[in-house]
């Protein structure tokens, strides 16, 4: 009898696995069909990098099924750890976009910030039934559980300055290539991910900001990674002004 009833308990959470998996997919859909439509490489302030017709999406009825979906989806703790980390990526940057979508007069996302409040820890969407924070997504759930510093070249604040807004959503399937890409595609860009000008080397300051994450040691990070070659041992490290206006296509 115990073992019949261990037998059902299995066939039940496999089947609600594989459902999970289903939604996943259809929001994913949905999703990439929203940034192949809307974000396009570009250049704004003279810096190289995605930009978004956030006007666009603003009255696409896709995106707001993309966010009544991703509030409904089942926990994320149900799927394999490349499609958790996959959905959080998605979860954060379709987020950032929703914020913007909603405040169509600001010009960058530091005008919502203010001394008594941050547009980081404010509540600002439903991820699989769950109310969440930018900072939460980013801090507690992408960085605690995964400890994987690509993800600072995926994930998108909505600044010129940020890593680009990929055209198309992040899959579990393919989370190592597209992290990858991304991180290669950033650090090739002078403008804003790493530039080498005589004895000194210029990098983002996400590398200041989240250099414990690159087992502080950024440069040893990158000569270990392939993104720099040894000699650059000796270059003095200094950091790119972060440029915060919006990566809108209009503005």
């Amino acid at each position: 009898m115990l073992k019949q009833f261990w037998k059902v308990v299995v066939v039940c959470l496999v089947s609600q696995s594989l459902m999970g998996a289903e939604l996943v997919d259809e929001w994913l859909k949905t999703y990439n069909g929203i940034l192949k439509e809307n974000v396009v490489l570009g250049k704004k302030q003279g810096i190289q990098t995605t930009l978004v017709n956030y006007q666009g999406i603003r009255s696409d009825s896709n995106f707001r099924k993309a966010i009544y979906d991703l509030a409904r989806l089942p926990a994320l703790e149900t799927l394999p750890k490349e499609d958790q980390l996959a959905m959080w990526i998605n979860a954060y940057n379709i987020l950032m976009i929703k914020i913007i979508v909603e405040n169509p007069k600001i010009s960058s996302i530091k005008e919502l910030d203010s001394v008594f409040s941050s547009i980081w820890k404010k509540k600002v969407g439903v991820v699989a039934g769950k109310t969440c924070s930018l900072d939460e997504i980013e801090h507690d759930i992408i960085r605690k559980q995964f400890q994987e510093p690509r993800v600072h070249f995926a994930l998108n604040c909505s600044a010129i300055s940020c890593p680009n807004l990929a055209n198309y959503a992040y899959e579990g399937k393919h989370i190592d290539v597209q992290l990858d890409h991304q991180t290669k595609v950033f650090l090739e860009n002078k403008s804003k991910g790493m530039a080498n000008k005589g004895s000194s080397l210029y990098l983002s300051k996400l590398f200041k900001w989240y250099k414990e994450d690159f087992d502080s040691d950024v440069k040893g990070w990158l000569i270990k990674n392939g993104y720099l070659t040894a000699d650059a041992k000796g270059d003095k490290i200094r950091y790119m002004n972060y440029n915060w206006a919006l990566n809108s296509i209009k503005q």
